[in-house]
């Protein structure tokens, strides 16, 4: 294993990970909860934290591996000793009583009385006894400490560990300098502060703990995890380790699905273990009992190094359900029909980044299933589970300088319902671009064999080559700039001789040159708007495209289809994405923008307004359709808006004789540290026809009150009335622990919903959840 290191951050490991905070100063660890206290402490307020101990004598820090034990403290040079009274009872005893107090850099030790041996290197503390370290605070009915044997002994002991404050009891401590261990017998640990009842939410009780610095692991017996009096959780032995991550259980999830082949929901449980492999690899084994199913187990391995990540997951299940039943459909009448009958179900996915060096990378991202439902009925990557395909590819890459080439297959697994779409099998392509001065020169090519996963007598295959050679003279200046393009399409098809050719030709060939000139202005102002100081800009924009015509009606479609609304499209060189078409084109397009900037320079707003006039007939379609007289465009409009927390952009479409809006993609988001992030994006397309279609997404997530935050995501279809996805996720956060409950409804493409549910349930000092609910938020609205 190469060049190992550290880049994974820590998993946060649930009762066990407890452990890592019951180290001393004494014994000079890294304590492995730092992330933890740090978002205890960032999370709870001060009236949350428990009391001290005993008042502070020292500044707080956090553990670390450079603070001085508690034996190498007795021993340093710069000691000072006081006390009421001080007597000799014998030549080489001393006797200090009333209000004793021995401090020293980094260590305050307070006493009712302290006896020290000259002779036998002894020192012993009796009454109220405090030992504060910047970490740690200790307090004791009674201390011996032996410079010799470099041990000491706590008697009736307290400890709290800074700045969590995390505190528990121990019957006797025992420290071993020498051999740099600690022995607690009787002890308990707890984040919870005090009720007036003396009650405790939450507490973990031991009955013995050696903590071993060397071998950096915990071991501890007899171990209960108590809830108010009562206990939840036992296990009479477990091994913690102390490195910076360490294995353990995660906290477990609870929850229930119904998929797309059962007319029922199914309880499940996620039992998550993590092992720290090395501080660059590790594993985590989830274990996920099933009603009816069966015990699901889901493993994650993850590697890193300088060159290298790599992501593997695999999940396997001996389904007792499509064993006996076979797996099955339901309609929307609710009848169940029951197909081939499968016992082992399993699913596996690779993610690989390798630098080779050189210039030459590699992606790698697969996916596997035993079958098509396999998501949709399995509780493990929820965001597969309503999907029809995957996308997945193998890609080589090399880069250096100015030249770039590839070589990727590219295909999809096909789930439930899947398209007929082709892959790539291969492709294999260059890019070069050149500059000189004010000239660019470019070359793109590929060369792709287009397969279908399936046979298909409609849609035929073919070996594709694509060659985009390009020259660019473009000039900037303050006040605006100008470009002229020139760009030559050859393309050439190899069919594929069966009965799905149906273009005429086992060969076609293609050639399309485009020719663009573009040049634009901005002029400037300076104004004032709601008292405010702005510059606004005007900015015309006109491009003038001639493409001839070549009829490609009999050419297949691969890649290829009309562009998506966006205001830059004005300015394409091809109305079509792909290389299976090349519009002909003798167009004039047409933009005026403006924008306002603040005294900063940053863009406040702008709004823009563009159409294409045309000079000739447009004859390429995708299909054989006729041809498009109009001789202009439709209108599109653009608007912006970022005011910092709230930003807002809509990009709206309307027809050319009546202006009506016909499309419309619109997106506004709010964030504050105060109030919370909400986002709302509202898609409309092909308004007042047959193919209409309009969506709303809208979700957000806020803190409703100290203890309390609730979330909320809906994805609403406008035009038929439907919910297509919902999630509600409401989140309690007490002083040390929390629970957070997830509810998510999906549409199905049986026009059933799958409803699920998943709580989590957190003792804050233990270990943190990851949040889930805001984490599928940031996945869905892109936060």
């Amino acid at each position: 294993m190469s060049n190992p290191v550290r880049l994974f951050k820590p998993k946060n490991v649930a009762v066990s990970h407890s452990v890592g905070l019951l180290i001393l100063s004494t014994l000079s660890v890294q304590i492995s909860a730092a992330d933890t206290t740090k978002t205890m402490i960032n999370r709870t307020q001060q009236p949350c934290l428990p009391s001290l101990i005993a008042p502070l004598q020292l500044p707080v820090q956090s553990f670390t591996k450079k603070s001085q034990p508690l034996a190498a403290n007795l021993r340093d040079s710069k000691k000072h000793l006081e006390a009421d009274q001080l007597s000799q009872p014998t030549p080489n005893r001393y006797l200090f009583t009333g209000n004793a107090k021995f401090t020293q850099p980094n260590l305050v030790v307070l006493s009712e009385r302290m006896l020290f041996d000259q002779g036998l290197q002894q020192s012993e503390f009796q009454g109220h006894v405090e030992l504060h370290q910047p970490e740690i605070v200790l307090t004791a009915e009674q201390v011996k400490l032996s410079e010799i044997t470099q041990t000491a002994t706590l008697n009736n002991a307290q400890y709290q560990i800074l700045p969590s404050r995390m505190y528990g009891k121990a019957g006797q401590i025992q420290l071993n300098q020498q051999t740099e261990t600690a022995q607690l017998d009787s002890a308990t640990l707890t984040a919870c502060k005090q009720q007036p009842n003396q009650s405790l939410t939450w507490q973990l009780k031991f009955k013995e703990v050696e903590i071993n610095q060397q071998t950096e692991e915990v071991v501890a017996s007899h171990t209960s995890l108590w809830i108010k009096d009562v206990p939840v959780l036992y296990t009479p032995y477990f091994a913690y380790s102390l490195a910076d991550r360490a294995s353990g259980f995660l906290f477990a999830e609870l929850g229930s699905i119904k998929s797309v082949t059962q007319a029922d929901h199914l309880q499940f449980i996620k039992i998550p273990y993590f092992f720290n492999i090395a501080p660059n690899m590790d594993n985590t084994l989830t274990v996920i009992p099933i009603d009816k199913r069966g015990l699901i187990f889901d493993n994650e391995f993850r590697y890193l190094d300088r060159t290298l990540s790599l992501k593997f997951d695999a999940t396997t299940l001996q389904d007792q359900l499509t064993s006996k039943e076979g797996l099955s459909t339901v309609d929307s009448a609710g009848n169940i029909t029951y197909d081939d009958k499968v016992s082992q179900r399993w699913g596996a996915s690779v993610q690989a980044n390798k630098n080779w060096g050189q210039g030459l990378t590699s992606t790698l991202l697969w996916h596997e299933t035993s079958d098509e439902n396999f998501y949709a009925d399995i509780p493990v990557k929820s965001q597969f589970k309503t999907v029809t395909q995957i996308p997945r590819h193998l890609k080589l890459n090399y880069q250096k300088g100015s030249l770039q080439t590839y070589a990727q297959i590219s295909s999809y697994l096909r789930l439930r319902n899947a398209p007929l779409n082709y892959e790539k099998r291969p492709e294999v392509g260059l890019r070069y671009r050149q500059q000189v001065d004010d000239f660019s020169f470019n070359i793109q090519s590929s060369v792709t064999d287009f397969v279908l996963p399936i046979s298909s007598n409609t849609k035929p295959e073919a070996l594709r080559f694509h060659l985009k050679p390009s020259v660019e003279y473009q000039l900037n200046q303050p006040y605006g700039s100008v470009k002229a393009t020139l760009v030559g399409n050859q393309t050439l098809y190899q069919m594929r001789d069966d009965a799905s050719n149906t273009t005429g030709a086992s060969t076609h060939s293609l050639f399309v040159p485009q020719f663009a000139l573009k040049g634009g202005l901005i002029f400037e102002r300076p104004m004032q708007l709601f008292g405010q100081s702005y510059t606004q800009t005007l900015e015309p924009e006109v491009q003038y495209l001639y493409v001839p015509y070549q009829a490609q009606s009999n050419l297949p479609l691969f890649d290829t289809g009309n562009r998506s609304l966006a205001f830059s499209n004005l300015f394409a060189l091809n109305r079509f994405s792909g290389s299976d078409r090349i519009g002909d084109a003798n167009q004039l397009s047409t933009a005026l923008t403006t924008r306002f900037l603040n005294p900063n320079g940053r863009q406040v707003a702008d709004v823009g307004i563009g159409q294409i006039f045309y000079f000739d007939d447009r004859l390429v379609g995708l299909t054989d359709t006729a041809p498009k007289t109009a001789q202009t465009s439709d209108v599109f409009l653009k608007l912006g808006l970022n005011l910092g927390a709230l930003s807002a952009s809509s990009t709206l479409q309307f027809t050319q004789q009546t202006y009506n809006l016909l499309h419309a993609n619109s997106r506004i988001k709010y964030r504050s540290p105060q109030y919370g992030t909400l986002l709302a994006n509202h898609v409309l397309t092909n308004r007042d026809t047959a193919s209409e279609k309009e969506t709303l997404s809208i979700g957000g997530y806020t803190q409703v009150t100290q203890t309390w935050q609730l979330g909320a995501y809906l994805n609403y279809d406008l035009f038929n009335e439907q919910l297509y996805h919902g999630n509600l996720g409401i989140r309690y956060d007490a002083c040390c622990w929390a629970i957070e409950f997830i509810a998510e409804r999906t549409q199905l493409d049986n026009a059933l919903y799958n409803d699920a549910f998943r709580v989590q349930f957190e003792l804050k000092g233990l270990s943190t959840s990851e949040q889930a609910f805001k984490k599928i938020l940031a996945k869905k609205l892109n936060f």
